[in-house]
């Protein structure tokens, strides 16, 4: 998640940074700087196209957003909730409330369109004030399609806001027979998480929507996740304080075949001979990792790769982004 059009994501060789520039050379580059990274997404628009460095108005969200979904459910069919070849007749949902962390969450994309469709709960991190204040308000109002509102019905002749009113009182009424569900908003950054703990260390913005059925879930003093999302946040980390929060997240997981740490992020190439490599982006201040690098985190947090996937169209100059 970065400006456009000097973004970190950007390769080496397809952008103008002459901060990037110098960073290539650096063969041990120094970590992350918590608070110019900080001060760097202060500067960036608490919208899609602002998140996602100026990509938001194209297919870019859509194609990212879709493969995310699809991923979770090649390897959780059980949270599809319509019959498929997978789960040709769906299990009925677990006692407990299924519950996902998203983390470095910005305004609450992935939550909106990937995670909250397929979970009860939602956990929302971001230090970012604005952003986290923007994804509260859109939860809080009715804006995302799985938190539905109903506003007062339109008076007049102006069909297509009938049509909408009539579209958000077939959502709520549809809400009202399901289990429920909840986001839960927290202002709070990566480094030092305990995500057993969310909010410690943190600020509770709010939650927003109800729970109807289910046990635990994300209003928990404790809580236990089913999946962990870490999207386009974790360069902001460096190496020992990106080791330690995996070990922790590993630790907040349900204990079940069936919970998952999922990362997302743009990869630079090996070094000659497939040694591992970073590159630091002095502009947000964040570093990005090439896959061998990755596999050297994941080893020493005692994590196994069960599952790598290239993201599909992205714009070329960009780096690869791989899950």
């Amino acid at each position: 998640m970065s400006s456009a059009p000097d973004a970190k994501r950007h390769k080496p060789n397809a952008g103008s940074s002459s901060a990037v520039g110098s960073a290539l050379k650096k063969k041990q580059p120094p970590g992350p700087d918590y608070d110019k990274g900080i001060k760097y997404w202060d500067g960036i628009e608490a919208s899609v196209d602002g998140v996602l460095g100026g990509f938001g108005t194209g297919p870019v969200p859509h194609v990212e957003q879709l493969s995310s979904r699809l991923l979770l459910l090649s390897l959780l069919p059980s949270l599809s909730p319509f019959p498929n070849p997978l789960t040709p007749k769906p299990s009925p949902p677990p006692t407990h409330r299924r519950t996902a962390l998203d983390v470095g969450a910005g305004i609450g994309r992935v939550t909106r369109t990937v995670l909250l469709p397929l979970f009860d709960d939602v956990v929302l991190l971001e230090p970012v004030d604005k952003f986290v204040r923007e994804a509260y308000r859109q939860a809080a109002t009715g804006e995302w399609r799985d938190l539905p509102r109903v506003g007062t019905q339109p008076t007049g002749d102006d069909e297509m806001k009938i049509e909408a009113w009539k579209e958000d009182k077939r959502r709520v009424e549809e809400f009202k027979n399901g289990r429920g569900k909840r986001v839960r908003v927290i202002k709070r950054g990566l480094q030092g998480l305990d995500p057993k703990l969310p909010a410690e260390g943190g600020e509770e913005v709010g939650i927003a929507g109800e729970k109807r059925q289910g046990e635990e879930g994300c209003d928990e003093d404790e809580v236990t996740y089913d999946v962990i999302w870490c999207q386009w946040c974790l360069g902001h980390m460096n190496h020992p304080d990106l080791v330690a929060f995996l070990k922790k997240a590993q630790a907040a997981l349900r204990q079940s075949q069936d919970s998952y740490i999922f990362v997302k992020e743009n990869c630079c190439d090996d070094a000659p001979g497939g040694e591992a490599q970073e590159f630091l982006d002095e502009e947000d201040s964040s570093l990005t990792r090439s896959s061998a690098r990755w596999l050297e985190c994941f080893k020493e947090a005692g994590l196994e790769v069960v599952r790598e996937e290239i993201q599909q169209g992205m714009p070329e100059e960009l780096f690869v982004v791989k899950t």
